[in-house]
């Protein structure tokens, strides 16, 4: 089988993730995995509470600003688009993200929070007692709507003279707008200013460019909330390309924001916690949290069904996936984390298996009674974005987030050895965006298709290194495939002098972040991360903060690392290329 950087296959002594008889077979893994003994396996963090806090507990306030419910004047603006735009929508890979925004998600935050107790930042995973699982590109795609492939985010509008007088209009008519006595471009009163087409104000052009206003309000809205009520001129060139039909890469843009928004979320209550138990409640401590995080709900209620209050509601196959969990009611169950840790049997791996997925792979990929293996072409791209471990670049400044997919093969239909690790190519935003597009390195790839209702295995050896690490181990480290604290220190974990603990969270976890702490006197200091700081990851251990800072931005592991994972130097090349 060709070499490349996505899969491969083995015979291994395989076994049920619930545990059971081993058998021997040959299965298929997602790269890198460590499948030699006394080799490193990259373990998460496991630092959790058995009870985490409930809202009303919480010693600082919590905004979701991201979680939009849509009104009655945005339904109708998507119902009056929709006759006239709806193929374009479709062409560009937006049909399913655009009507899922109609949907009405109500927030279970207790449910919320729960998961982000199992939240393991340095991995950008879930930890369970019974194994690891995340929201994935394949999520963003079918819950979300998103494209996988396409543009970047941060390209710029097309070039033509057409474009570039669309551009202009639009950030005229925002410009007009803020200087409204609001001194901002509101939600409201652009929808009125472009849904009406009355053509008043800044040279907008009314219904000339609605189309492309209707697509900047629904990404300032529901797909980039960085603001709570306002447009921003950052997401205009996406919404130019967009309306030619021209994808672009929602789904890795997404999909950063929410990794970065759990880890800040994890962060605030690891500090909550770290305050001393004598001390009141201060509710000076605000968290904003940016990303639309009700999607990690309907993730939950996809595979957990016993969290979910109601059974989700028959849809047609034209409808999106989102729908069926529209206007569904939160759960009674206020302590749902027993529930999580004793899922073991009930977790669906693979709940969209039976399912298109538009902005994945086509359906008919997938046989019912056999797997194959396919060559790598344009038709499986998205596929293969979803399969192999990448750097995930988001609209809003400073977040870049590592996408790992190959801890949690499972998710796709494919087995689970011990997960290797993959260096950070996150230098910088271009850098990391063409590590995500970067080619596959050998010209014959191919890639593994499982049955479409496979239910993979995972090796012995990765079956008792869970179990083990489920035991005792509460902190990230490096662990070899027995279980064992490796002598040799591959990851440079035990020796990092340039590490630094923060105590009651005084220090910055992430870049910009729209974070405050009130301390005891009252002055509240900003969580604001140096740009030294810029590619710091967080990890909590003992509850406690640590940055792992790199001034490189690569990652310093040393090479026995990169001997089993993806070779940092192999990788940089290959997107220079």
């Amino acid at each position: 089988m060709a070499d490349n950087f996505v899969m491969e296959e083995r015979v291994e002594s395989m076994v049920s993730p619930t545990g059971g008889c081993p058998c021997l077979r040959s299965a298929h893994f997602l790269r890198p995995s460590v499948a030699s003994i006394g080799g490193p396996a990259a373990a998460p963090s496991l630092d959790s509470s058995t009870s985490p806090p409930k809202c009303k507990d919480l010693s600082f306030n919590v905004n979701f600003i991201g979680w939009k419910t849509p009104d009655s004047n945005w339904k109708t603006w998507v119902d009056r688009m929709h006759s006239s735009h709806h193929s374009t929508w479709i062409e560009a890979g937006i049909y399913d993200a655009v009507v899922s925004s109609k949907c009405c998600i109500h927030r279970h935050q207790d449910l919320i929070f729960d998961f982000v107790d199992k939240w393991s930042p340095a991995t950008n995973t879930a930890v369970f007692p019974w194994g690891e699982a995340t929201f994935t590109l394949e999520d963003a795609a079918v819950l979300g709507g998103f494209s996988v492939v396409g543009e970047s985010v941060s390209a710029p509008p097309p070039a033509d003279d057409e474009s570039q007088k669309v551009m202009k209009k639009l950030l005229a008519a925002r410009t007009n707008l803020c200087k409204s006595p609001a001194r901002k471009a509101g939600h409201s009163r652009w929808m009125a200013r472009f849904m009406d087409g009355d053509g008043d104000g800044g040279g907008g052009g009314g219904s000339e460019i609605e189309h492309e206003a209707f697509l900047a309000y629904w990404l300032s809205r529901f797909v980039f909330p960085f603001t709570r009520d306002s447009i921003i001129k950052s997401v205009f060139p996406i919404a130019v390309h967009l309306a030619r039909g021209t994808r672009v890469a929602l789904a890795p843009a997404v999909l950063a924001a929410i990794y970065r928004s759990l880890t800040l979320l994890k962060a605030a209550v690891a500090a909550a916690r770290n305050q001393s138990q004598t001390q009141p409640k201060n509710r000076d401590f605000r968290v904003m949290i940016s990303a639309p995080l009700a999607l990690i709900q309907v993730w939950i209620w996809e595979r957990f069904p016993s969290l979910r209050s109601t059974n989700p509601i028959t849809i047609k196959q034209s409808q999106p996936r989102l729908a069926r969990w529209d206007n569904s009611k939160k759960s009674s169950n206020r302590n749902s984390l027993p529930t999580i840790d004793s899922a073991r049997e009930e977790f669906k791996w693979r709940p969209y298996s039976t399912r298109t997925m538009h902005n994945v792979v086509s359906r008919t990929i997938y046989k019912d009674d056999h797997g194959y293996w396919a060559a790598v072409t344009s038709d499986l791209e998205g596929l293969v974005r979803c399969l192999r471990a990448s750097e995930l670049v988001s609209l809003e400044p400073g977040c870049i987030e590592q996408y790992l997919p190959h801890r949690v093969a499972m998710q796709f239909g494919i087995d689970q050895d011990l997960p290797g690790h993959v260096s950070r190519v996150n230098v910088n935003p271009d850098i990391a965006w063409r590590d995500y597009i970067r080619p596959i390195n050998n010209g014959d790839a191919k890639i593994y298709i499982p049955p479409r209702v496979f239910e993979p295995r995972v090796t012995s050896r990765y079956f008792k290194w869970w179990q083990k690490l489920n035991l005792g181990w509460r902190r990230t480290t490096e662990i070899d495939v027995d279980g064992k604290l490796s002598d040799d220190d591959a990851f440079g974990l035990k020796d990092r002098e340039n590490n630094e603990e923060f105590v009651a969270a005084e220090k910055v976890v992430h870049r910009q972040s729209p974070l405050s702490y009130s301390c005891n006197k009252g002055s509240k200091r900003k969580f604001v991360e140096s740009s030294s700081d810029y590619n710091s990851r967080v990890s909590l251990s003992d509850h406690r903060f640590v940055a792992e800072s790199s001034s490189t931005g690569i990652g310093d592991c040393a090479s026995p690392v990169e001997a089993f994972g993806i070779g940092l130097e192999e990788r940089i090349n290959t997107i220079e290329k």
